[in-house]
């Protein structure tokens, strides 16, 4: 990969100044809870990068300890700075994370010297809105996932909860000065919802780290078979994942957790397929799992942008996909790996493609991270949303006189 050089990359630089953008953590989320999931680094690492070009960050965080929210964030990111509104009563009350988020703008003071309001995810995103309302500056709404559409997807969800979700997210939406998506469908889903102007809507995938998720060894000796990594819930399919590596005779390793394991492991247990369970483990440490597997497989219903399938492509892996509108966005079939409907049978005949053409894998993995350095690496991403702020900076303060 070309990296732009250190000349042209100053000439680029938003210019830094006291200011600093703020961003607003998801609801309930913290730089604890980063570190608990094994996340933080790869969550922040985009952020060191942006601050190269936006200049000084501010965080908005639900975690119960200051000192403990900045010394974690500190490490990977030295002059950002925190702003905690988290508190033990809100973890011990029905919706309390909820409720939290929309406290921060009853605490004005507490967010001086700021140029720009900018959130992780959808989720919490209304107390930046009103914070950058409040404090007459612009807000850029970045969607890593379309909250009122997986909400909506929820069988267990109440028609309340669907109906405020999507209220909130419109009214979010709509108040923004421009909006970040991961994937194309999200763009033509808040168009067509929520009648946002595309004009106003950037598509920039999840960010990779290039370096670290990068290709080991090429030896494929002592490998098991087949890796996913993802939470156990209904729409990642994983019981046909395990029915389909049962068909194809595979190992199978899987990484997670969440309320579908438990049947999980007992139906892998009653298929006695050779299928190891890890609950844990720290992203830095993903790229050496993943060079210990043959291939990477993904057979959710329905995604956002997988950045645990950008981290296999990544890694070189040649990377099975259900063939679902986000996951054709990301893979070109049989160029960059398979897409293949989301049934037993036909995944167990793609993982029999790729296990029994080593020579066709190591193409399509190599093709895979081709696609990952040209179009999610963290300094292009980077680079992008630095062009972006400016932009919106630029049309607010115009706007403004």
């Amino acid at each position: 990969m070309n990296h732009l050089s250190d000349v042209y990359k100053n000439s680029l630089l938003i210019k830094k100044n006291s200011q600093a953008t703020l961003i607003t953590m998801s609801t309930g989320m913290s730089m604890t809870t980063w570190e608990n999931a094994g996340i933080i680094q790869r969550e922040l690492a985009y952020y060191k990068a942006l601050s190269k070009y936006i200049g000084n960050l501010l965080f908005l965080t639900y975690g119960e300890q200051t000192d403990s929210e900045r010394h974690l964030l500190r490490q990977y990111i030295p002059g950002a700075q925190i702003v905690r509104m988290g508190s033990r009563l809100f973890s011990r009350i029905p919706n309390g994370f909820f409720m939290a988020s929309f406290v921060p703008p009853f605490f004005i003071h507490k967010f001086h010297s700021l140029s720009m309001v900018r959130t992780n995810q959808i989720s919490g995103s209304w107390a930046g809105i009103s914070i950058a309302r409040q404090k007459n500056i612009p807000f850029i709404l970045r969607c890593g996932y379309l909250m009122s559409k997986n909400v909506h997807l929820d069988k267990q969800a109440s028609i309340i909860k669907k109906k405020l979700t999507w209220l909130l997210e419109k009214w979010v939406a709509r108040h923004a000065h421009a909006i970040i998506v991961t994937y194309p469908g999200a763009k033509k889903y808040l168009i067509d919802n929520h009648r946002i102007y595309p004009e106003k809507i950037i598509v920039i995938g999840n960010p990779i780290d290039i370096d670290r998720f990068s290709p080991l060894s090429i030896c494929s000796k002592g490998k098991r078979d087949v890796l996913f990594i993802g939470r156990f819930m209904p729409e990642k399919n994983i019981q046909s994942i395990l029915s389909a590596c049962h068909k194809a005779k595979a190992s199978i390793t899987l990484l997670g957790k969440g309320p579908l394991k438990s049947e999980m492991v007992q139906y892998a247990n009653a298929l006695k397929l050779n299928a190891e369970f890890i609950d844990y483990m720290p992203n830095p440490h993903i790229p050496q799992l993943m060079d210990r597997h043959r291939l990477f497989l993904i057979a959710s219903h329905y995604e956002g942008n997988p950045k645990a399938l950008l981290e296999a492509m990544s890694c070189e892996m040649p990377c099975i996909a259900s063939h679902i509108p986000e996951h054709n966005d990301l893979i070109l079939h049989e160029k960059e790996g398979l897409l293949a409907p989301p049934s037993a049978k036909s995944l167990s005949e793609a993982i029999q493609q790729i296990l029994s053409n080593e020579s066709f894998g190591h193409t399509l993995g190599k093709n895979a991270r081709k696609k990952i350095l040209a179009e999610y690496s963290l300094e292009s991403n980077a680079l992008k949303e630095s062009r972006l702020h400016e932009q919106v900076l630029k049309n607010f303060h115009c706007y403004q006189t």
